[in-house]
């Protein structure tokens, strides 16, 4: 079923909807129905299924989750409770034999080929998600997500393009067009950024950031970061970083429909980058001799110094606002003065290094 639903789908949403629109005629309506289609049902996966489902990110209110449960279900990418408990056994086992989408068996089993094979060791009770499984708003999707896909993944676009009077684009570029779209953007999270771009913040994990994945599926594509700090309510840490489901997650925080959201700090972060671009370097540590070694070697020995010296007053921070002093953002402004000089004398070393010859 898995194959023949992803074969036809491309089939119907690329060349038919391109043959029909050739023949019938184009409107600007028919991709704004697509985009805005695509907007709806790709946070309900990003900042849904993924981050708030998967991972516990953040509290959402009831009415977002229902969002994203009748969306979501338009993806075509199974039930919350399916594609959340999967995902979690993926980063327990990630670029290991149990990560059900795993990157060393080949990009194209971890973009597609790994649907159309039956894991014999799957759990089918969904033991590692007790908390969907007591989740109504899930188990009530989990029931009926087939009929949400076909009455508002195909039914929605049909009729929105039947009162532009021509239904069948409609279903055409809001359904089958969509579907395509949002699947392989989705597998693309799978493949390229498990492939492409650079290991920023774990250079022994397969995952990389990637701008171009994050551009095309509402910022999924920082994923170096996302798997060393997957409870993260951000992908894109960097205010300039493409990240629609962070801004999405912040507005809904803005509005009181979210809580609770889980930012990791920034000392943590920086420990993290440092320590992933030393393992780049590292045969090259243990190497050099002479001056710039020496001096790189001083540099990293600094940056650790001040890194330590960062979680000290963060951790104070923490202590002081808790206990309602004031003093807690000198202390927070202070960590931050830390963790840029740190950065500063890492990345010299670094550099260092990389051009030693």
């Amino acid at each position: 079923m898995n194959i023949l639903f992803l074969t036809l789908t491309p089939v119907i949403g690329i060349a038919g909807t391109a043959a029909y629109t050739w023949y019938a005629g184009f409107h600007l309506w028919m991709p704004i129905l697509m985009v805005a289609m695509y907007g709806a049902v790709g946070i309900s996966i990003c900042a849904g299924y993924h981050r708030f489902f998967s991972h516990k990110s953040y509290e959402a209110a009831w009415p977002v989750q229902l969002f994203y449960a009748f969306f979501g279900a338009m993806a075509a990418q199974n039930s919350i409770l399916w594609w959340s408990s999967s995902h979690r056994v993926h980063h327990k086992y990630a670029d290991k034999d149990w990560d059900p989408y795993n990157i060393r068996r080949g990009f194209w089993w971890a973009h597609i080929l790994w649907i159309f094979y039956r894991n014999d060791q799957r759990d089918d009770t969904f033991a590692n998600a007790p908390d969907l499984l007591a989740n109504k708003i899930v188990m009530w999707q989990h029931r009926w997500h087939k009929a949400i896909l076909i009455v508002g993944g195909f039914g929605v676009p049909t009729l929105i393009g039947a009162a532009f009077g021509d239904p069948i684009a409609g279903l055409l570029w809001g359904g089958f067009a969509r579907i395509v779209v949002i699947h392989h953007t989705t597998f693309f999270v799978n493949s390229l950024a498990h492939t492409l771009g650079k290991p920023v913040f774990n250079a022994e994990a397969s995952a990389r950031d990637n701008w171009l994945v994050a551009l095309v599926t509402l910022g999924e594509g920082y994923h170096s970061f996302h798997h060393r700090f997957p409870a993260d309510f951000r992908n894109g840490i960097r205010w300039y970083q493409w990240d629609p489901a962070k801004w999405w997650i912040g507005a809904l925080r803005l509005t009181g429909l979210a809580k609770s959201l889980i930012a990791t700090p920034a000392p943590q972060i920086e420990q993290a980058r440092m320590r992933a671009a030393i393992g780049l370097v590292q045969e090259k540590i243990a190497t050099a001799r002479g001056t710039i070694a020496d001096e790189a070697r001083r540099r990293l020995n600094v940056a650790t110094r001040h890194l330590e010296r960062a979680v000290a007053l963060w951790r104070a921070g923490l202590e002081a606002r808790a206990q309602g002093f004031a003093t807690w953002r000198q202390q927070t402004r202070l960590s931050k003065r830390h963790v840029r000089r740190s950065r500063r004398h890492w990345k010299r070393a670094v550099r260092m290094l990389e051009q030693a010859a």
